[in-house]
């Protein structure tokens, strides 16, 4: 009987944390062709089908500057490359007009309603901008081992005159120690 509740508590707790994931907002096609084109105004080096927009929150606007009924924010995630060699990846805030589908200035949103600032400051762990190292590793571990290769096979091969000289006895030191 123990192990029948149990496994009906984890099967139920089990459907509930998916409950969350399921009610998230998704991102519209034209909210993402916008994200995207605002984005490679700013990235000119943005990897092409890189974008992905997470937590996704509508929020009422508040100002009456502001021409919208909502304002749209949510996390894009996208890569730009440089020179082919400099990976990186991003994670910012985008701010979204669905009524214009334009973009909104974050000093905009701020005005629009205040849960916005609350929604930033919750999330102020998820944005950033990171390097892949690998690229950058390698070559840097080529300074240290283009001079190590030097070092231990080109200069074995090198000629030394003080070697040959007591090799062949030139300097006459087996006198001084018979």
């Amino acid at each position: 009987m123990k192990k029948q509740i149990a496994a009906l508590f984890t099967v139920l707790a089990l459907f509930l944390s998916m409950g969350t994931f399921v009610s998230a907002e998704q991102a519209t096609d034209q909210m993402k062709k916008t994200v995207e084109d605002g984005l490679k105004k700013e990235h000119k080096d943005m990897k092409e089908g890189t974008l992905t927009i997470s937590d996704i929150q509508s929020f009422p606007n508040e100002d009456s500057e502001l021409d919208a009924s909502e304002v749209t924010i949510g996390i894009a995630h996208f890569e730009t490359v440089r020179d082919n060699i400099f990976y990186f990846d991003h994670s910012k805030f985008v701010f979204y007009n669905p009524d214009t589908n334009e973009l909104v200035a974050e000093a905009a949103a701020a005005k629009a309603n205040p849960k916005l600032i609350d929604y930033k400051d919750a999330h102020e762990s998820d944005i950033g901008t990171h390097m892949d190292v690998v690229v950058v590793t390698l070559l840097l571990s080529i300074l240290i081992i283009v001079p190590l290769l030097i070092l231990t096979v080109w200069e074995k091969r090198q000629y030394l005159t003080t070697k040959f000289k007591i090799e062949n006895n030139l300097f006459n030191q087996d006198n001084l120690y018979r």
